[in-house]
């Protein structure tokens, strides 16, 4: 389908969804992620723009639902006006108003979502001869007349998403939506200049006194499984049903019209990591001694802080236990580097934790990202001279997902008075990935070691830990 260049869409009553992030802890900063700025505020626009096309066959398709009015040409070339009356997605019912100054004949298509199983359509209060089926289009020829009605009716029920590559996690969807926990939220009010990350640059002139920024943190507990306590999971939810919010805007934690109670229990070893981000998931089922409680979820689109793949609750031998979340310890040593990519850390290189594997996204990494096909170098400097005599790396390599490759090749530089040297060894220095690349060298004492790598042409490069002498 074409958009109609001579068509209008306007008064369109749904507002926007919010905020996104990704766990118990959000910082909404205008001066940072400056594409996210425009995106969010444009989303609505291409949201209007798509609730009608036009169709090769001289119809109108309703390709999205929201309560709106469209003027179109259609058929022989007639002008029809369509009112759509609708609080979908919170409500099942869509209503079609056609008016139209003489009887036109045109195809009227209408969108029947995947999730919907029993889709039904009236014109004018009588059932339609129409063919409906999930995932397709029905479409309705015939000569319109002015007044006449189409109400578009799409069954919800509850279904669950399982993410297999999530750790066995589930969603919880009710027809379209997509379902939170309700979390409280406390807004506490920021210095711009001081929270925005690095691409803030953008707007330096800005007076960010008056565009503050906030960070909100959970003022109720999050670290939640669910627990569907055996029979059809579908069947523990209880949905409630509540009325539309006076000011049409249904976006808010309090202002939705449509709520779901669930049973769960505490993941108490499930805390907040260093960055006061919700650590991440491990496999389901979980084992938990907490008791049962009943929570409440929300469309994700009404939340700012968000658990929407929720661990599932077990017993018995298929129950893993969860560990408790890996915190970084404070770094060994004083770190630098000749380029750190600004989402990046050079504590990580010496945190100690341990990469599963060189493409490890679990735990902080350090990188030269976005530099490619350079000589670049990390230091630590040691709080007072010391003997070395090896090192061990863990190189990152996303092969596959982005463009970070193990080096070139490195080498091993000591600090020996104002001048870098290298070390003496006979070892070949490793570039393997998924593994621990070791050298022993000849003993050095030195107040600063250095690796310094050669990229590999077009790519960058990173460590995700380097040990000193085995991890001294």
């Amino acid at each position: 389908y074409l958009t109609a260049p001579n068509m209008v869409v306007s008064d369109a009553k749904n507002h926007s969804p919010g905020i996104e992030n990704a766990g118990p802890f959000l910082m909404m900063n205008p001066f940072s992620a400056r594409c996210c700025q425009h995106n969010h505020s444009m989303g609505w626009p291409y949201f209007a723009a798509q609730l009608w096309l036009a169709t090769p066959d001289n119809g109108l398709c309703a390709s999205l639902y929201s309560a709106n009015e469209v003027r179109a040409q259609a058929g022989n070339g007639a002008t029809v006006r369509i009112s759509e009356d609708t609080h979908y997605p919170f409500e099942e019912e869509i209503r079609f108003g056609i008016h139209t100054e003489n009887p036109v004949t045109f195809p009227l298509y209408l969108r029947i979502p995947g999730w919907c199983r029993a889709a039904t359509i009236f014109i004018n209060g009588k059932s339609a001869d129409v063919t409906l089926a999930g995932g397709h289009y029905a479409r309705i020829e015939r000569e319109w007349k002015d007044g006449d009605t189409v109400t578009l009716t799409l069954p919800m029920r509850v279904s669950l998403q399982r993410w297999t590559a999530n750790h066995g996690s589930v969603s919880v969807n009710y027809g379209p939506l997509t379902f939170s926990l309700k979390i409280g939220e406390r807004f506490q009010r920021e210095d711009s200049t001081r929270t925005a990350i690095g691409d803030s640059h953008w707007q330096k002139n800005a007076d960010t006194s008056q565009w503050p920024s906030f960070e909100i943190y959970p003022t109720t507990p999050w670290n939640y499984g669910l627990d569907f306590d055996g029979g059809n999971p579908e069947d523990s939810f209880v949905l409630k049903k509540l009325p539309w919010p006076r000011d049409d805007f249904p976006f808010t934690p309090d202002s939705v019209p449509i709520e779901m109670l669930a049973t769960a229990r505490r993941i108490t070893q499930w805390t907040l990591d260093k960055y006061g981000l919700c650590a991440p998931l491990q496999e389901s089922p979980v084992a938990s001694d907490q008791p049962i409680e009943t929570v409440t979820l929300v469309p994700m689109g009404a939340t700012r802080l968000r658990i929407s793949a929720f661990p599932v609750i077990g017993s018995g031998e298929d129950a893993h236990h969860w560990s408790p979340t890996l915190a970084p310890r404070a770094p060994l040593y004083h770190a630098t580097a000749s380029h750190v990519y600004d989402q990046d850390s050079v504590d990580a290189l010496c945190d100690g934790l341990v990469p599963s594997n060189s493409n490890d996204h679990e735990i902080p990494r350090f990188t030269w990202w976005p530099h490619r096909g350079t000589v670049e170098w990390v230091q630590y400097d040691f709080a007072a001279p010391r003997d070395v005599s090896s090192v061990s790396v863990y190189w990152f390599d996303d092969s596959g997902n982005g463009g970070c490759r193990v080096p070139a090749s490195w080498k091993v530089l000591y600090q020996d008075g104002a001048a870098w040297k290298p070390v003496e060894t006979h070892d070949a220095l490793g570039t393997a990935r998924d593994k621990w690349n070791s050298v022993e060298f000849t003993r050095v004492h030195t107040a600063a070691l250095r690796i310094e790598a050669q990229l590999q042409p077009d790519f960058s490069a990173g460590i995700l830990e380097w040990r000193v002498n085995g991890g001294e």
